[in-house]
């Protein structure tokens, strides 16, 4: 195994950078499989906890070549996120496509340079979004997997007590770490301060007080259509228009989430037993669509039960396809 540093230039001429690792054999006679491995939103190549490495290593042993590299702005690559824009507001917009062009430049330079074969996109949160949306505008991609992609779109628009999502989508992730505070001298010292964020405590205690007595079969969310959905709860409407023209080519899709991710429930509410749903009750095949839940992980695998659980999910799911040829 081998690991090959790589520059290339993106559409704008701004110079990227990446890794590039090399196996010695590869998983399907005749064939060579590449993985693009896309980072999550602002974080570089490596990802937090180094899991993107750790990934790519994993996957390198067992036969395939694997990108990793920085888009214009991240990292070593040439070029700035865009000026004066909040944090919501750039994640917004990767939401929305940011990083997209690079995405595709890069599947380019992958492909030509290693003769690859067959092209496979893996990402986690905003590597996610941008592997999906990618999909959509390259045909070249033969299968995705998506690590707690997010469904709905942020924006400075909205506080942080209004992120916690209406109706509770959230608020049980965010009370459970409420809870771990009343054990840390400092939080209660900023409780007294006046240096909590009320709004947003409140918030969270209301919600959960709401769910608390809400009748579980109270549920309107069935009568609901998609366009009303992307009206009221801001959910990407790209990210349903990429997820069904990558579906109808027949082609394969992971999806792996975090059990204590704060967009789970939103992912699971209005695209697994909404969307999903209505796709599987008009006879469309599940075949090509699998999901997987790892109980209690957080959103960057932190622990390495979590770690093992995630990379032993997404190299099953590689072996059973690669098989398939992709």
């Amino acid at each position: 195994m081998m690991e090959e540093p790589i520059t290339f230039k993106n559409r704008e001429g701004k110079k990227l950078f990446g890794i590039v690792h090399i196996p010695e054999n590869s998983p399907s006679a005749g064939e060579r499989i590449g993985i693009n491995l896309l980072n999550p939103g602002i974080k570089y190549r490596v990802a937090p906890h180094r899991l993107s490495m750790k990934l790519a290593r994993r996957l390198c042993q067992k036969g395939f070549h694997v990108l990793r590299f920085d888009p214009s702005g991240i990292g070593d690559s040439d070029g700035e996120l865009p000026e004066n824009f909040p944090i919501y507001d750039i994640w917004g917009r990767i939401q929305t496509g940011l990083f997209v062009p690079d995405a595709i430049d890069s599947n380019n330079f992958f492909i030509d340079k290693f003769d690859i074969n067959k092209l496979i996109l893996i990402g986690n949160c905003g590597g996610a979004i941008t592997s999906l949306l990618a999909s959509a505008e390259d045909p070249r991609v033969s299968g995705l997997c998506l690590v707690d992609p997010p469904v709905y779109l942020l924006s400075s628009n909205k506080s942080f007590a209004d992120t916690i999502a209406e109706k509770g989508e959230k608020a049980d992730w965010y009370f459970s770490e409420y809870i771990m505070k009343m054990m840390n001298l400092n939080s209660w010292y900023r409780l007294f301060t006046l240096k909590t964020n009320y709004k947003a405590l409140w918030k969270v205690i209301s919600v959960k007080l709401q769910k608390r007595l809400k009748s579980p079969t109270n549920n309107a969310r069935s009568a609901y259509d998609l366009e009303t959905l992307f009206k009221e709860k801001k959910l990407n409407r790209l990210f349903f228009k990429s997820f069904k023209k990558f579906f109808q080519g027949n082609k394969p899709i992971l999806f792996v989430l975090a059990g204590n991710d704060p967009g789970i429930e939103i992912f699971q509410n209005y695209f697994e037993h909404h969307y999903l749903k209505q796709l599987w009750e008009n006879g469309r095949s599940k075949k090509n669509v699998d999901i997987f839940l790892i109980e209690n992980a957080n959103h960057i695998y932190s622990l390495t039960e979590w770690k093992e659980a995630l990379l032993g999910k997404i190299l099953s799911w590689l072996d059973t396809h690669s098989v398939e040829k992709f």
